[in-house]
């Protein structure tokens, strides 16, 4: 996995922090990966960004920057897999 610098981590967490607004806004119960907050139950064995439940609706989200999108496929398949098994929906978002 590759690492990011700083300005690919901060939009990385200001993505994350919009898609947490997204989904409070819709009235979601979520969880972000971010600094302060409560972490998110892993999914496949990993932690995701975003793990947002609302009644049998589940949506996993995991961000990512250019720097990264690539280098992460390994977390992103394991993501993919254990939200499938918990029939939610899975997809990637690019921090730019």
């Amino acid at each position: 996995m590759k690492k990011r610098g700083k300005i690919g981590q901060m939009r990385h967490d200001k993505k994350v922090q919009q898609r947490l607004e997204h989904y409070k806004e819709k009235k979601f119960r979520v969880w972000a990966d971010l600094p302060g907050r409560a972490r998110p139950p892993k999914v496949g064995g990993v932690i995701p960004d975003i793990y947002a439940r609302k009644k049998k609706k589940l949506f996993i989200e995991e961000i990512e920057t250019p720097a990264t999108k690539e280098s992460d496929k390994k977390q992103q398949e394991r993501l993919k897999k254990g939200t499938k098994k918990l029939g939610g929906e899975f997809s990637i978002k690019i921090a730019k």
